[in-house]
């Protein structure tokens, strides 16, 4: 007898209409260009395979490698994109209202694009799912702030237990009780 296996956590970055649109026209572009000329230097490579010396096969056949690699970048850009404002439709259409506990915070490696990040462990909990735990690296300019019992604001999909979080609360402004 299968049983139903619960889905793993994912942190979801939601996407919007234009980037997912922009992600989808640059991996189209990536796929159709670059498998026209994967196309074209295969059909070459291969009419050419005996009348010219053996260094075209191999130039032919690196351009054609290296075109289906493009390629496929630009399929899976494409296909990621769409998995990802998908995910973000479902998340706002059937997401609860939630609250990530944070249990432990540690620095982590920076991204590749030098931003810095914390690591957050945190427990989801809300109506219509059982609370889970999950670890995930998150921004340090946006999530900094946040230390051990802090308490953030969640989204959750019940169904697939994609997630997201919001901000810490900012604390209260020095003086702000009037004085």
């Amino acid at each position: 007898m299968a049983t139903a296996r619960a889905h793993e956590p994912v942190l979801l970055d939601p996407k919007g209409p234009v980037i997912t649109a922009i992600a989808c026209t640059v991996g189209a572009v990536l796929f159709l260009g670059a498998g026209g000329a994967f196309v074209y230097a295969t059909v070459r490579t291969a009419a050419d395979f005996g009348e010219t010396s053996g260094g075209w096969v191999w130039a032919g056949a690196g351009l054609a490698l290296t075109a289906a690699f493009i390629a496929c970048v630009g399929l899976t850009t494409a296909l990621s994109a769409r998995a990802e404002r998908r995910a973000t439709l479902q998340l706002a259409a059937l997401g609860v209202d939630a609250t990530a506990l944070v249990l432990a915070v540690a620095s982590a490696p920076p991204t590749n694009d030098d931003y810095h990040q914390v690591r957050l462990l945190m427990r989801i909990s809300g109506p219509g799912f059982e609370p889970f735990e999950c670890g995930n690296e998150v921004p340090k300019y946006r999530f900094g702030g946040a230390t051990q019992g802090t308490v953030l604001p969640a989204r959750v999909n019940p169904v697939t237990r994609a997630f997201t979080i919001e901000r810490p609360p900012a604390p209260p402004a020095p003086g702000a009780g009037g004085a």
